[in-house]
């Protein structure tokens, strides 16, 4: 399940997952070095992998709106306040049998027009799912895993956590890992969990999504780039969904594939995807591309990473409208600029950017970076929609021919203070474009946020 080894990182990076953190090498009184690593190994008996290890997270986040979706929300002059606390219990009972259990518990204060469907959750079982791994020959073992759990492939473009809301995606699922040397085998059976805000998350009806998934590393030269391909398919059958203005059940197949590395100074990443199926009665066809590289200049004052990236993702037509690319349930913040205001369907976008790292290594900052980021956004198809980042309609098409749909700049710094304490602050504006000025209010979008995270 891609686990972070204690070999590879100790102690082990804190991940969106958490499940994937190792801490068995704590079982050495010598390693304890910090207050935290007592939590990190409960021993349960004598034997060393007989443990408990906890941990959690608390977040709060302040974000400003003033005219959020080009002016369709009520107007929010003040602003609003999103916290959220998680807490985990991974318990290990020996080689084979683990157990992981994490709850959540999500509120917003002060949002003109309410909290959102991923605003709130009060108090909730965010996962708990049960392992059994069973070592085969050498270095290859199967992992069983049942329950509640994140999820997560790849770039997150299709199947991701989508941390950035105040609460997580996550599915009621099985799946089995099958891990080799250099090569990772993923099959699973998911049903997404709806949230209800004071009642317990339930799944969504008549909605459930299948795959194998494979990750390879690839040998050789290509080694020390951390190159990965990575190849997968994907079904999904929901009994709703929209495209522009129709809505109806779909199924539907996705067979991608994604290259991805890092060989210094460069790093690069390519996904192309390719679906069919049926909606409304009808057969469908849609494509994804997603590219982006980047380049650092290391001996450069704040060492500068310049990245360009292009994405397509196909839409609909009036007489078919599902050939518009289904995005599934991916992490959608960021995928299409910090606003969130678009989604994986019927679009074309550009981004140009710059990160710097403005300092590194220093006490009271691990690293504190600049992120600089525009994009341009065009209609793939004059006769669909402009979708939002969750998939729904941002506006249906037949109110103009223009492909335009504007631009946006993002602006965000990173201070990482410790290990455990992240800060983050940033703003971005939409400028509308002649699709959005012709089909209702288009005001430009202005989005101005702040957040202090503490994990452990």
């Amino acid at each position: 399940m891609n686990v972070v080894k204690a070999e590879d990182s100790i102690p082990p990076a804190f991940t969106q997952l958490r499940y994937d953190e190792d801490y068995s090498y704590l079982a050495d009184p010598a390693a304890r070095t910090n207050a935290f690593d007592r939590i990190k190994y409960i021993p349960l008996n004598d034997r060393t992998n007989w443990y408990v290890t906890l941990g959690g997270q608390a977040r709060a986040r302040y974000e400003n709106f003033p005219n959020d979706l080009f002016g369709t929300e009520p107007r929010d002059k003040s602003g609003y306040n999103l916290l959220r606390a998680m807490a985990n219990a991974d318990l290990h009972l020996g080689p084979i049998v683990r157990v992981f259990v994490q709850g959540i518990s999500a509120t917003e204060q002060g949002r003109a027009g309410g909290p959102r469907p991923s605003d709130e959750d009060e108090f909730d079982l965010h996962q708990a799912f049960v392992d059994i791994q069973i070592p085969l020959t050498g270095e290859t073992s199967l992992t069983l895993r049942g329950g509640r759990q994140v999820i997560v492939f790849g770039a997150e473009r299709l199947l991701g956590v989508s941390d950035w809301t105040n609460v997580r995606r996550t599915y009621d699922a099985v799946r089995g890992t099958l891990a080799t040397s250099g090569n990772t085998l993923d099959g699973f059976y998911a049903q997404p969990v709806r949230v209800l805000p004071y009642r317990f998350d339930d799944d969504v009806p008549d909605t459930f999504i299948a795959g194998i998934y494979d990750t390879w590393k690839i040998p050789g030269a290509l080694a020390k780039a951390k190159a990965k391909l990575e190849m997968y398919a994907l079904y999904v059958n929901r009994q709703s969904i929209t495209f522009n203005q129709t809505t109806a059940g779909e199924n539907r197949y996705t067979l991608g594939t994604r290259f991805s590395g890092s060989p210094k100074p460069f790093d690069f990443d390519l996904e192309a995807d390719y679906q069919i199926g049926r909606f409304n009665f009808k057969t469908t066809h849609a494509f994804s591309v997603a590219a982006i590289g980047g380049y650092t200049l290391t001996n450069v004052v704040f060492e500068p990473r310049l990245f360009l990236g292009s994405d397509i993702a196909s839409g609909g037509r009036r007489d078919n409208p599902g050939n518009t690319f289904d995005q599934l349930f991916p992490s959608a913040h960021d995928q299409f600029g910090i606003i969130d205001a678009i989604g994986r369907q019927n679009i074309i976008d550009v981004h140009p950017g710059v990160t710097l790292t403005l300092l590194k290594d220093k006490p009271g900052a691990k690293q504190l970076q600049l992120l600089t980021e525009y994009r341009q956004f065009w209609r793939e198809s004059n006769q669909d929609a402009v979708y939002t980042s969750s998939g729904t309609v941002l506006r249906a098409s037949g109110g103009s021919n223009a492909s335009a749909i504007g631009g946006e700049i993002d602006l965000q710094v990173n201070w990482q203070f410790d290990r455990y304490i992240n800060v983050y602050a940033g703003y971005s504006h939409f400028f509308h474009g002649a699709f959005i000025a012709a089909t209702g209010p288009h005001r430009d979008i202005d989005f101005a946020y702040t957040a202090l995270t503490f994990t452990f």
